[in-house]
């Protein structure tokens, strides 16, 4: 997956972070034959490690809109006592 592709909004309230990332279905595709939380979390992980970023990914969400053509994820992002985060896929 081009990580390049990925449309990236953040949003902060009272310290809380929240993330949605939003790919076009047909880069998704590319990897990934349907849409389900663990492939998002994965997607996440790899999105966060590739900005350098060592927020923890929680909470994670999916949603494909057919109208647009746009899969969506959602995920608070955690940063505080998490000891940097290990990604585990490479």
């Amino acid at each position: 997956m081009n990580f390049d592709n990925i449309i990236e909004r953040r949003m902060v309230d009272d310290g809380k972070h929240n993330l949605v990332l939003e790919i076009s279905a047909d880069e998704y595709k590319k990897d990934y034959d349907e849409y389900n939380k663990d492939y998002a979390l994965n997607i996440l992980e790899r999105h966060l490690e590739y900005r350098g970023d060592d927020g923890k990914p929680v909470d994670v969400d999916i949603s494909y809109d057919g109208e647009s053509n746009i899969v969506r994820i959602y995920a608070k992002v955690e940063y505080l006592g998490n000891d940097h985060t290990t990604y585990r896929f490479r």
